[in-house]
């Protein structure tokens, strides 16, 4: 049964169909799947050992990287040569019209390959792991692995959804919501432009246009090469945080398992991940994912105010140590899926742990897991913690 179909679980809101690029990219991601054949459905023991995926992992980031990096230096050595060996050659009007040409064709060069790349690393990540082409029914369409990944390697937005009335941009300036999602839509192409008129500007403050032109090309290719590297991160860091998830709900937070605890816990695991979620401002898929899985297995009001952390306290306070411990340690959970701490996450996670480093340690050690493709390691981690 999907999540869909079952009348006691909160339903999903605000869905938006997907634009053209992740369509296109979902499209690609789907014929690459079906080139292969798989031998048995995703599970944790199906993976290979974290070494296996540290060198395996590391090298698609290398290779990935050091592709991009040759994408950014050839594809701005013809705007550079045009620029250096032509500039007298035409008038102004035809200079600056051939050469906006050949850069726009360029940069749509560049951009394309480095979608391409980024399209093919996160594939290649996810295959690592035995990703099969298939969707898991219980979760929503926009987070299925499939979308997830193709969202990070297209640079693209999460989805802005609600979900049990939990709005993790609450604490988001509206406006500064819209500048953010125009810049992150755009990310590369943006970056690409701002960096070439940057150099230029610089170049000719100081007089030295015709030497310090070249400069554009190693800088671009290292640009190209850091955006890339960050778009391999946040993929590594959703696929391990996607089985993480996974592992946690079948293996840990089995049904039986949620059942021996009374509803004042269960409601409370579903406060800790929202809490946190909320803080991190972000949508982050793995958060949803966790959110969804723990939410379906019992009956939940929508109109709690999930997402309150003095609520969520007040619930701690309320709740016995041993049920203190799991609820924290969901809270640390949720607080590494997007691989960083703002100051607010900071300040909430204090007050949730009541100054115990043990919690923050835990945290800590197992975002520097997740970071370094420690898969199984982090799994390991969460079951003895969780001391079940």
């Amino acid at each position: 049964m999907s999540i869909s179909d079952n009348p006691s679980t909160p339903q999903i809101k605000g869905r938006k169909a997907e634009n053209l690029l992740e369509k296109i990219g979902v499209r690609y991601f789907g014929r690459l799947s079906h080139k292969l054949e798989y031998d048995s459905e995703i599970h944790l023991k199906n993976i290979p050992s974290d070494k296996v995926l540290q060198v395996v992992a590391n090298n698609i980031t290398l290779n990935a990287v050091i592709i991009a990096f040759l994408v950014g230096a050839l594809t701005s050595v013809p705007a550079v040569w045009f620029e250096m060996y032509y500039r007298e050659s035409f008038t102004t009007f035809y200079y600056y019209g051939l050469l906006s040409a050949i850069t726009l064709v360029l940069l749509i060069v560049e951009v394309g390959i480095l979608y391409w790349l980024g399209m093919r690393s996160t594939y290649t990540l996810a295959y690592m792991t035995g990703y099969d082409g298939i969707h898991e029914e219980e979760l929503p369409p926009e987070y299925d692995l499939k979308n997830m990944m193709v969202r990070s390697a297209l640079e693209l937005e999460d989805p802005a959804i609600e979900y049990l009335g939990i709005n993790p941009h609450k604490y988001v300036s509206k406006k500064w919501l819209i500048v953010r999602t125009l810049l992150y839509k755009a990310k590369i192409i943006l970056s690409s432009i701002v960096l070439k008129l940057i150099l230029k500007k610089v170049a000719g403050r100081y007089g030295v246009r015709i030497g310090f032109v070249w400069v554009a090309i190693p800088v671009t290719a290292i640009w190209d090469a850091v955006v890339m590297y960050r778009v391999v991160k946040d993929a590594r860091l959703r696929l391990f945080g996607y089985h993480l998830s996974k592992y946690i709900i079948e293996e840990i937070l089995t049904d039986r398992v949620l059942n021996s605890y009374s509803p004042h816990v269960r409601e409370g695991a579903i406060r800790a991940v929202s809490t946190v979620m909320v803080l991190s401002k972000t949508y982050h898929p793995n958060n949803i994912i966790l959110l969804i899985r723990l939410s379906s297995n019992f009956d939940i009001s929508e109109s709690k105010d999930y997402d309150d952390l003095d609520k969520f306290l007040e619930h701690l306070n309320s709740a016995s140590k041993e049920e203190q411990h799991l609820l924290r340690i969901l809270a640390g959970i949720s607080a590494i899926f997007d691989g960083v701490f703002n100051s607010t996450e900071k300040e909430a996670l204090i007050k949730i742990f009541d100054g115990d480093e043990v919690y923050m340690n835990f945290t800590k050690e197992l975002q520097s897991l997740l970071l370094n493709n420690r898969l199984h390691q982090s799994a390991k981690l969460c079951q003895e913690r969780m001391h079940l």
